[in-house]
């Protein structure tokens, strides 16, 4: 089997088309439609639905993706190790991270990665913890820093930081006057939350049955960007990590009280897929990860 053609396939798959994945790889398009078309023949089947946004995996792309990823991460460790490059990580590291981690840690992460290891490439793919965890599962990223809200373990992650969840809104909203709000004092407000499926949507949704609180949801955002602004410029509130709160949402726009009775709390975890073999360059962005956090 040919590796072009599986590097080819996996670069259409991830970049959702094959204009993308031709200017990523520096070949042309004609040239990698068919490798791709090349390898189809060879498996038997198509690879790719095409769509009026680009291309989507069929089922049969779908079942072989995780297995041609692991086969290129091999392909490219294999590679490094003849070339006696094992001491001196490179390669690209595809990173997924919840945006409430993206803004300090990025930038922090790149600089550490320029510093000390200069042929390591990342690629960053933000999203909430549901999508982080999917594409962890999947191998579509290698490193992942996401949030849970429930007390246990996560099987083959490591626990980063624990923080309170505080309610946010604007300056001098009556439920905020004082440090601390009762989970109760939620109840008919009006809020906006992130994007659903997610896991702090489903404990707070929980927790609102189990003690009779009616949450008042009338805007759910895909990022923390659009959240801040509907709280900056509509009058909402929403709920945050304490270390968001105070980095992106100080005075005097903004006021905020820690949640409690019950209280909420985010756990964030730090996770290395398990879809092919952990190469040293992703384990390397692992540990930046960790120490970078370990020093906030």
């Amino acid at each position: 089997m040919d590796l072009k053609g599986v590097r080819a396939f996996c670069s259409v798959a991830d970049g959702g088309g094959f204009s993308r994945a031709a200017a990523t790889l520096g070949v042309a398009q004609s040239v990698l439609s068919r490798q791709v078309s090349a390898l189809e023949t060879e498996l038997g089947g198509r690879l790719f639905h095409r769509t009026g946004r680009g291309v989507q995996p069929t089922e049969l792309g779908e079942a072989l993706l995780p297995r041609a990823r692991a086969l290129l991460a091999e392909a490219d460790q294999l590679a490094a190790a003849a070339r006696g490059e094992s001491s001196s990580p490179s390669g690209s590291v595809d990173l997924g991270i919840v945006p409430g981690w993206a803004q300090p840690l990025v930038s922090a992460l790149t600089a550490r990665v320029l510093a000390d290891y200069p042929r390591i490439r990342l690629r960053v793919h933000e999203a909430y913890s549901g999508q982080i965890e999917a594409w962890l599962a999947t191998g579509r990223i290698e490193v992942a820093l996401f949030n849970r809200y429930r007390r246990g373990a996560v099987r083959g992650a490591e626990l980063l930081s624990r923080t309170d969840m505080m309610l946010v809104g604007p300056k001098d909203h009556p439920a905020l006057r004082g440090r601390e709000i009762a989970f109760r004092g939620l109840s008919g407000l009006a809020l906006c939350g992130p994007l659903r499926p997610n896991g702090l949507a489903s404990v707070m949704g929980e927790l609102a049955q189990r003690h009779d609180v009616e949450l008042n949801v009338v805007l759910e955002g895909s990022s923390a960007a659009i959240l801040r602004e509907a709280v900056a410029r509509c009058g909402l509130c929403t709920v945050f990590p304490r270390p968001f709160v105070e980095r992106e949402m100080p005075g005097p726009i903004f006021a905020s009280a820690r949640i409690i009775k019950p209280g909420l709390e985010q756990m964030t975890w730090l996770a290395v897929g398990t879809q092919r073999p952990a190469s040293l360059a992703a384990r390397t962005v692992a540990r930046l990860a960790r120490q970078i956090l370990s020093e906030r």
